[in-house]
């Protein structure tokens, strides 16, 4: 049995239809018997030959037409009517083909999404090439192409298909392969915000995504978008089977964010709990000493409505200062008034003293960030305007009487 590759014997066919494309004026002229993918080629191509064909008494114009037609369309009998009424009929037996998928080089989840797309797509492909009879796809192979390219593009956008179709005498066999399209990942680049979790378990959280999300690299940026709910889904998994994740009680929220170097956005915070641990150092400032202090604090799960909760944070603050291990604890009670501006009173020790407290403190990195304090006794007053260079680092101008520069390192 003879089995013939459709793009040699399309070469032919393909310079004589460019021929007719590119000479001639447009008539009026119906086609009939076709389907509409392939319409339109077909109908430019017989408008073309029926421009050349001389407009003289002698000369049957619409025998010619469909002799020629004929002789160019293989596998359909052209019959043209008057008023240029064009009706294709097939000659042969259509075969219907076989479709089979070839998937490209994928890990991990991203196999099972590529399955999930191209579910019922083999058919869907088989169905429109069974359409038109076996011989016609030696001349019908560039609108074919581009019919199956929009099936691709609803169900994979940003992959480009590379069909190969084989005929023989009693079968066709069409194999799709896949590319992503120049647009792809090349880099992922995750942050997690949290108030609950500290900056050394945060660090290490995100090198450990990096890894998890390399399925990633190399996935074209739309299809990606596509899934950016699985994609959402499994970064938010991985997240939440961590012990620093899991032992603090902390909600995951994940957003994806699909680009050549794309993000992932992770928000672990426990709706009750807030933990952190800290060291600092002051420069111009005469009697302050490197410092190191831990917070915490816990929330009652008394929430007015999704985004705030107005009932009050109770914590307590540790602080130690490194040159002569001085001692200091306080104990206070806030509100989250705003989104991310507290407002409350503390008590701390030794000094015996309340104090009325305001801070604003954004979770994201790289924002400005201010808090006071003001002795209710003494009238002493503390605050600082800082802004966080990273997760760990961050600056501020500090105020206690006299005005210096503090440096933060979160832990």
């Amino acid at each position: 049995m003879r089995t013939v590759h459709i793009s040699g014997l399309g070469k032919c066919s393909s310079v004589i239809l460019l021929i007719f494309l590119l000479t001639g004026k447009s008539s009026a002229l119906t086609v009939r018997g076709i389907p509409e993918w392939l319409k339109p080629n077909v109908t430019r191509s017989l408008k073309a030959i029926w421009s050349e064909i001389p407009s003289d008494p002698a000369i049957d114009r619409e025998g010619t037409l469909s002799l020629v037609a004929g002789r160019l369309f293989t596998g359909y009998s052209v019959d043209v009517k008057p008023e240029l009424d064009v009706i294709f009929s097939s000659e042969a037996v259509r075969i219907f083909p076989e479709t089979r998928i070839n998937p490209p080089e994928l890990r991990g989840k991203a196999i099972e999404w590529f399955r999930s797309d191209t579910l019922g797509m083999s058919e869907d492909v088989s169905r429109i090439v069974s359409e038109v009879p076996q011989n016609a796809l030696t001349w019908a192979e560039e609108p074919l192409r581009k019919r199956i390219s929009e099936i691709v593009m609803e169900r994979l956008p940003g992959w480009e298909v590379m069909p190969q179709i084989y005929i023989s005498q009693s079968s066709t066999i069409i194999t799709l392969s896949f590319r992503p399209s120049h647009e792809m990942i090349l880099a992922v680049k995750p942050e997690l915000i949290s108030r609950t979790i500290p900056a050394m378990f945060r660090s290490d959280l995100e090198a450990r995504l990096i890894p998890e999300l390399s399925l990633l690299i190399g996935l074209p940026v739309k299809w990606a978008d596509r899934h950016r709910a699985d994609i959402e889904e499994e970064a938010r998994k991985f997240l939440e089977d961590r012990h620093a994740v899991e032992n603090l009680q902390a909600n995951v929220s994940v957003k994806f964010r699909a680009d050549k170097v794309s993000g992932i956005e992770a928000r672990a915070d426990s709706k009750n709990i807030m933990f952190s641990i800290w060291v600092s150092a002051y420069a111009g400032i005469d009697g302050k000493y490197p410092e190191a202090g831990a917070f915490f604090g816990f929330r009652p799960l008394w929430r007015v409505n999704d985004r705030y909760n107005f009932a009050p944070e109770i914590y307590t603050e540790l602080i130690f200062e490194l040159e002569d291990f001085g001692f200091t604890q306080r104990i206070g009670g806030r509100f989250e008034f705003l989104n991310n501006f507290w407002g409350g009173i503390e008590y701390e020790m030794p000094d015996d003293e309340f104090y009325v407290r305001i801070e604003y403190v954004p979770i994201k990195i790289r924002r400005l960030y201010a808090r006071w304090r003001h002795s209710l006794s003494t009238g002493k007053q503390e605050g600082g305007i800082g802004y966080r260079i990273d997760e760990h680092i961050s600056a501020e101008i500090y105020y206690d009487g006299n005005i210096g520069l503090r440096g933060k390192w979160n832990l």
